[in-house]
């Protein structure tokens, strides 16, 4: 039987993904894709000034980051993120248009040392990505 309890310990289990780009047709699309895996909770940010106010609102396990958004571009907020002493160890992965694959490939998939994934990337990148850096970053945990 599904009680309270345990739909509160099932969203509890999901990881939190946290989508930042100005593109908000492409943040839905893959919000609700994550979320009908059932294994994330999924939120949007489509301003960039307001990312690391939707950061500590959330508490993502995951940032999808943007590169290329007005305001303040991926660069901007990945150097508020880093510097922040509360946010600073939360897993950021850029998904950007302005790296091609084959540019990803022979940097071994990171610039300036942090994941990128090239845009359009399918479902499957994207889930690929976002499960390497969760476990990453889960192995980092358990080591500290």
């Amino acid at each position: 039987m599904n009680t309270k309890e345990d739909s509160e310990g099932s969203e509890r289990s999901r990881k939190r993904i946290l989508l930042i780009d100005d593109e908000p047709g492409l943040t839905l699309i893959m919000r609700l894709n994550l979320e009908s895996t059932g294994a994330y909770e999924v939120r949007e940010e489509n301003c960039s000034t307001n990312a690391v106010e939707s950061i500590y609102d959330f508490m993502p396990d995951l940032i999808l980051l943007d590169v290329m958004m007005p305001d303040l571009d991926g660069a901007d907020v990945i150097y508020q993120i880093k510097n922040d002493p509360n946010i600073h160890n939360i897993p950021v992965v850029f998904h950007t248009a302005t790296v091609r694959k084959t540019e990803l490939e022979s940097h071994g998939g990171l610039i300036s040392g942090f994941p990128f994934l090239a845009k359009p990337a399918t479902f499957d990148q994207v889930l690929a990505i976002i499960e390497e850096n969760l476990n990453k970053s889960e192995s980092v945990g358990e080591k500290e």
